[in-house]
């Protein structure tokens, strides 16, 4: 990924944590994640009159629940069983505006799907943290992987 694209990655991300869940984003790297466990991976598209693309977050099942605590203010306990899935895309939904406004502009109007959810494997995560098109960032120190894909349509 572009050096453009992965600052604006983390601005965009680091926004948005620090305003919605009071987590911070960090990139470093230098440092390499163990094998975060169980992760949810959620995606959003995006599409323009003349642009399209997709964001894509990859989380540690933990990290989600703690940003859905932080969100909510609520305990584990008290969170429905869906809480952390939710969390992560209402922040990837945000990212993604955030985003797009950062690096298009203001004046074109894109539409964005709903963002949808599903698991990832161990070997899924190592898998897309080697192929070179993943960001790895750090949310108070617990891994994520975020990509972005921009592309101009065909007139």
């Amino acid at each position: 990924m572009n050096q453009d694209n992965s600052e604006l990655l983390l601005r965009s991300f680091a926004s948005v944590f620090e305003g919605f869940a009071f987590m911070f984003v960090e990139q470093e790297p230098e440092l390499e994640p163990e094998n975060p466990g169980p992760c949810l991976q959620a995606d959003i598209t995006f599409q323009s009159q003349d642009k399209q693309g997709a964001l894509t977050v990859i989380a540690p099942q933990d990290l989600c629940t703690e940003l859905a605590e932080n969100i909510l203010g609520a305990e584990t306990e008290e969170l429905p069983e869906d809480a952390g899935e939710n969390a992560l895309k209402e922040v990837l939904n945000v990212s993604c505006g955030s985003l797009l406004a950062e690096k298009f502009g203001t004046e074109e109007v894109f539409d964005l799907s709903i963002p949808v959810t599903g698991r990832v494997s161990e070997e899924q995560w190592n898998n897309f943290r080697r192929d070179g098109r993943h960001e790895l960032f750090w949310v108070d120190e617990s891994p994520m992987l975020v990509q972005f894909q921009s592309s101009l349509q065909d007139a």
